[in-house]
């Protein structure tokens, strides 16, 4: 029996949303993929799921990633310092290393924190992304526990186009990016896109905190460019090809070595996607290759070290429309993962294979999803995880729901085999969620309030001599309301989440994550104009033994369009310099004062 605690002060924008009569008359029609594996608007999507689109991403003006998903409905970030340092995410109150993270299908999760280097990918080649939100260990295997992040890759046209885009700002930042796309009467589509990036940052780390630490400026700089080859084939199938990396330099402040030694990291991020699409009557099918690497050189520091992550996986996917409002979804993957390392690791090499069927039922007053997986890996056995997801209609505007699924995270490679402490040994994570949802969705509206419970078992961490073990336990539950709609002309996307992540061996909060988070953004257009503001407050955290305090960030956009082709644009970050840690001991950017131009010339 699951037991959910509901607070006033959490439960009041509830009522607030649902009962507002501002409602503009348009439709919600946006698609999703991720939280069904097959195609299904935003709304009819029974896990909580956000969509960023490429409009809302230009809007944003942010040239990172994580700054980016911190508008989003329970994710929470933190970040030892600025641009280009370590970012973790917390989904939910969910580990950082329980958000799984993909570009096109693939993968990037490294294998030996088994977290995504989300402060490296670029946003400028990204068409949207999705974040499902809610254990979907099922549908993707390990990592999926806490939720998913999607990203998808824009790919080549009808419409041959052009555009440039660069800004420059506070602290030294420089960013230019260009891109271009053409598709031929030979059904044959490409597309370019390159990117670079200059930050002279600040200094972010804390000397009172962390004395004896270097007070020097923490820079970053990247380079990217992306790829994109596609061709239409007779009967409705087609091929595309993508080439994405990144690389560049984080500079950083490490405790070890004296006050004066500078420190320095070298990334890579690295992927190539060959995807077949084919439509055989009723039955769609999808064949996937892919390769992502992640590679880390920090030769600047007083212990320099290098790790290098790679995987290469194959998946076939297939979906089959058996009559109207009945889908079967199911696939087979095979992945190899390899890890290199200055460290002598006492494996260096695991493979992994998968299998999932999926059913999904979407009918004028029903809504039932269904989903199976299991996992074999080579080195610690098998997993097998389930989703059971039911809605039901009220009306054409609102929908109760409920859900109950399980889910496991791997090992990850330092957790088995790294040469001080790792254990062969060790099983994977496991976790039991259920959620309960209430919805009203009409009128280009959608207003969504759940609960949700996720019960940790098998948590890896380390003993008294440092030795990984299955010790832990978890719990994370809470209610967590969205909004996004259109209010008085004004696209407006709210959240409010209330939380207990909670380390149940202890009784402590776990770390770095605060009881309640919450987001407001509004983007208003006014003839030539166009205006956003973007607010979000995080409460109270223990960072053990220290408290951070909670802060609000307000950040501030706008843009003019001198012509159809030609758009200027300007943003203020922290507009009240609000000072701030995620991190203990690390600072986060203060006001900071960015403009830019963009041309996209009609061809």
């Amino acid at each position: 029996m699951v037991s959910f605690k509901l607070s006033a002060r959490a439960a009041w924008p509830v009522a607030l949303f649902l009962t507002s009569p501002a409602f503009a008359q348009s439709t919600l029609r946006e698609v999703v993929v991720s939280a069904s594996r097959a195609e299904q608007r935003v709304q009819d999507a029974l896990p909580a799921t956000t969509l960023i689109t490429r409009e809302q991403i230009e809007r944003a003006q942010t040239p990172d990633l994580p700054s980016l998903l911190r508008s989003v409905a329970g994710v929470e970030f933190a970040q030892n310092g600025g641009m280009g340092t370590v970012s973790s995410a917390f989904l939910r109150g969910a580990e950082s290393r329980h958000t799984l993270v993909l570009i096109d299908g693939v993968p990037v999760n490294n294998l030996n924190f088994g977290t995504a280097a989300m402060e490296h990918l670029p946003l400028a080649d990204v068409e949207r992304i999705e974040i499902v939100r809610g254990n979907v260990s099922s549908l993707y295997g390990s990592a999926a526990v806490g939720g998913v992040i999607q990203i998808f890759t824009r790919q080549p046209g009808p419409v041959p186009q052009v555009s440039l885009s660069t800004q420059v700002g506070s602290r030294g930042l420089v960013q230019a990016s260009g891109s271009g796309s053409v598709k031929l009467a030979s059904g044959t589509g490409l597309r370019a896109t390159v990117e670079t990036l200059r930050d002279n940052g600040f200094n972010s780390i804390r000397q009172d905190e962390r004395p004896g630490t270097n007070p020097d400026r923490d820079g970053y700089r990247r380079r990217a460019a992306s790829l994109a080859v596609t061709q239409d084939i007779a009967g409705g199938h087609s091929l595309g090809l993508t080439l994405r990396e990144a690389r560049g330099t984080t500079e950083y402040d490490s405790q070890f070595g004296p006050a004066t030694q500078p420190d320095e990291s070298r990334f890579a991020e690295r992927g190539a996607t060959l995807v077949g699409q084919f439509k055989l009557g009723d039955v769609r099918i999808n064949a996937l290759m892919g390769r992502s690497e992640d590679r880390l050189n920090a030769d600047v520091t007083a212990f320099p070290f290098f790790v290098n992550s790679r995987s290469h996986t194959a998946q076939v996917g297939a979906e089959w429309q058996l009559r109207p409002g009945h889908r079967l979804t199911g696939g087979v993957e095979h992945t190899r993962q390899r890890l290199e390392s200055d460290t002598v690791y006492n494996e260096a090499g695991r493979t992994l294979d998968s299998a999932r069927l999926g059913y999904v039922l979407d009918t004028a007053a029903h809504q039932l999803q269904l989903n199976v997986r299991q996992d074999r890996y080579s080195d610690f056995g098998t997993a097998t995880t389930w989703l059971a997801a039911y809605g039901y209609r009220l009306t054409e505007a609102w929908r109760v729901s409920a859900s109950a699924s399980t889910g496991f995270n791997a090992p990850t490679f330092n957790d088995l085999y790294y040469p001080f402490g790792g254990n062969p040994a060790l099983r994977p994570e496991r976790v039991k969620s259920a959620e309960l949802g209430l919805q009203y969705a009409v009128a280009g509206h959608k207003v969504r309030a759940t609960l949700f419970q996720n019960r940790f078992t098998d948590l890896i961490a380390s003993d008294l001599l440092f030795n990984r073990v299955n010790v832990g336990r978890a719990r994370t539950r809470g209610v967590e309301v969205t909004y996004d709609g259109r209010l008085l002309g004004t696209d407006v996307h709210a959240a409010l989440t209330s939380q207990d992540p909670r380390d149940l061996d202890t009784g402590m909060r776990l770390r770095r994550r605060a009881a309640t988070l919450a987001q407001v953004s509004a983007d208003r257009e006014v003839g030539a104009w166009q205006f956003g503001g973007r607010l979000r407050y995080s409460g109270a955290r223990d960072d053990a033994p220290f408290r951070l305090g909670s802060y609000s960030v307000v950040d501030a956009t706008g843009g003019y369009k001198v012509s159809p082709e030609l758009r200027l644009f300007g943003r203020v970050e922290n507009l009240f310099d609000r000072a701030y840690e995620t991190v203990y001991g690390y600072r986060q950017a203060g006001r900071g004062l960015f403009v830019g131009l963009a041309w996209q010339p009609r061809l």
